[in-house]
C-alpha cells in the first residue's frame, strides 16, 4: 500500500512526512488488504492571509468499494491528521463491515433457494 503526502501552502517540518506516514499506516494498517493506496494532503487553509486552521484531506482508493475522501480542520497539521488518522479507522472499520454484511446476505440468500 502507497501513502503519498502532499503539503499545500504547510510548511513540511522536519519529520511531518515520517510522522503523517507512521500515523496513518498505524491507524489502517489492519485494513492494508482492502487498500490500493492513500493520498494525504495537508494545507493552509488561510493561505497567505496568515492563521492557525490547517486542513488535512484524506482519500483511499479500495479493492472493489467506493473511494473514502473527508477532510478534518484543526489548528494545528499533527492534531488535523490524528484527527484524521482516528477517522479513516473508523470509517474503514463501518464501511467494511457494512460489505461483508450484504456479502454474507446475498451468498445467505442463494443457499437458500430450493433447486
Amino acid at each position: 500500500m502507497r501513502i503519498d503526502l502532499h503539503c499545500d501552502g504547510v510548511k513540511a517540518a522536519p519529520g511531518l512526512q515520517d510522522y503523517v506516514t507512521r500515523r496513518m499506516r498505524f491507524a489502517i494498517g489492519r485494513f492494508r488488504d482492502h487498500i490500493q493506496w492513500a493520498r494525504i494532503k495537508v494545507a493552509d487553509v488561510n493561505g497567505p492571509r496568515g492563521g492557525t486552521d490547517k486542513r488535512c484531506v484524506v482519500q483511499l482508493r479500495l479493492r472493489n468499494l467506493p473511494d473514502v475522501v473527508f477532510a478534518i480542520t484543526q489548528l494545528d497539521v499533527r492534531a488535523a491528521v490524528d484527527e484524521a488518522a482516528d477517522r479513516v479507522a473508523r470509517v474503514l472499520a463501518q464501511r467494511l463491515r457494512r460489505h461483508q454484511r450484504v456479502e454474507r446476505g446475498q451468498s445467505i440468500g442463494l443457499a437458500e433457494q430450493p433447486a
